[in-house]
């Protein structure tokens, strides 16, 4: 039998900020094991280019997302 323990890192923006490596925005961000918090910052709401201003207010996690964050974790989605 083969166990493996996944740990994922959440990060969540401030109420009016946004998350935003320089190419992507978002309100909420899970971190692949590739990735780390210091590669991403908050801005303000009002600094987001506005075509990605749309992208960032709803929170659209499905559970289908939830199962692709841990396949990706696992090297499975790429």
């Amino acid at each position: 039998m083969i166990q493996t323990s996944i740990n994922i890192q959440v990060i969540e923006a401030s109420d009016g900020m946004t998350l935003t490596n320089g190419e992507t925005y978002s309100k909420k961000v899970y971190l692949s094991s590739l990735d780390s918090v210091e590669n991403w910052q908050e801005i303000p709401d009002s600094d987001v280019p506005e075509e990605m201003g749309e992208q960032t207010t709803a929170d659209t996690t499905s559970k289908d997302e939830y199962a692709d964050v841990g396949k990706i974790l696992m090297g499975e989605l790429l």
